[in-house]
């Protein structure tokens, strides 16, 4: 793994502190904002659903950040971890979103995790990577720290010659994705709501 030595790769004590950092960074995302429309409970609640992630990512995929100040933090699963059970997202801690959000939120974050498993299920047929997210700290952010965070990967990925899939709601990051060749293959408006979601893919050419 000599393209990551310059990340580390975060573990289960990384877990909280990440959660956080995440938080802050996804204030402002159209999900975020739809799941938890209260904007006092989105800033103290919002790190809840990325524990959840990062135990999921930890425990089925690879989680880096750029280093052990993270100031950014991405998580990566190959194809051969993306579908988990689903008790695994319930025992790392989705049986406590209600709980903490409300029965009508968490449905709202069941039904956009659904969304985003149908839409990749549909387009990623072959062996590839899900990039499933990137978040940098509002405090760092505009200083590269997502570059570092993914040019390692994407070297490491085009090495095994493997697809590389995310999504996103926010228009803005259609142009950071297409600087690191990712292009548009579809467009949709999520169901009983007017977010949209675009699937993206990188595939190597070389």
């Amino acid at each position: 793994m000599s393209e990551l030595t310059s990340l580390i790769r975060l573990s289960e004590r990384h877990i909280k502190p990440a959660s956080l950092v995440l938080s802050r960074a996804f204030q402002n995302d159209p999900i975020i904002r739809w799941q938890i429309p209260d904007a006092n409970k989105r800033l103290l609640k919002t790190h809840y659903i990325f524990e959840i992630k990062l135990r999921i990512g930890v425990k089925y995929g690879e989680v880096y950040s750029t280093s052990k100040n993270l100031e950014g933090i991405a998580i990566w699963r190959s194809y051969k971890n993306v579908n988990y059970p689903y008790w695994q997202y319930l025992v790392r801690g989705g049986f406590k979103l209600p709980l903490k959000f409300g029965i009508k939120n968490a449905k709202r974050m069941t039904f956009v995790k659904a969304v985003n498993d149908s839409m990749r299920n549909i387009y990623m047929k072959v062996p590839y990577w899900y990039f499933e997210l990137i978040g940098v700290d509002p405090k760092f952010q505009g200083q590269g720290f997502a570059n570092k965070l993914i040019k390692p990967m994407l070297s490491r990925i085009d090495n095994k010659n493997l697809p590389i899939y995310l999504e996103t709601t926010l228009e803005r990051n259609l142009l950071f994705f297409e600087y690191f060749e990712f292009e548009k293959l579809e467009e949709i408006i999520i169901p009983n709501t007017n977010i949209v979601h675009w699937s993206m893919i990188r595939i190597n050419e070389e």
